[in-house]
């Protein structure tokens, strides 16, 4: 057992009273540790919190593509996007037809992406009239930058 001079600690094992570790030569380690009471199914409470979707309509396919890649151009991760439309599907998006359809609809997904209930009824309304959505999930400054991006290509944002 290693002997800190605040009080007895195993090597490699959290330090609940001071939410710290410590290492197997008993030195504190230059980490914070999240506390449990933080913790939500695995995921951290700071990472649900700060998550931003970013939702805007485009009337044809070539539009809601060059977004993304002046997205992607701009350095923002294209892995956090989807197009969504009655006539595309992308099964490598992390929101397709597939996806959508098990989580019960796409007002749902919507609504879990906390899209509000205004907003859900024009995005269902323009995919219903063979328009195409632009979906980014990311943080609050990925959300500015995808914002900036579709207004400096000169799209309004919905």
């Amino acid at each position: 057992m290693t002997i800190s001079t605040e009080q007895k600690t195993m090597p490699d094992e959290i330090n609940q009273a001071h939410g710290h570790t410590v290492d197997t030569e008993g030195l504190l380690n230059n980490y914070a540790i999240e506390p449990e009471m933080y913790e939500e199914d695995g995921n951290s409470l700071s990472e649900l919190i700060n998550r931003v979707t970013v939702v805007d309509i485009f009337d044809a396919e070539e539009e809601a593509k060059s977004a993304m890649l002046s997205m992607e151009q701009k350095g923002l991760r294209v892995t956090n996007m989807s197009i969504v439309a009655k006539t595309y599907q992308d099964p490598k998006s992390s929101i397709n037809w597939k996806t959508i359809t098990a989580e019960g609809g796409l007002a749902k997904v919507l609504t879990k992406l906390g899209i509000s209930k205004q907003s859900i009824s024009k995005f269902v309304e323009a995919v219903d009239n063979g328009k195409f959505l632009v979906i980014e999930i990311g943080n609050d400054r990925e959300a500015t930058q995808v914002q900036h991006v579709l207004e400096k290509a000169g799209h309004t944002m919905q």
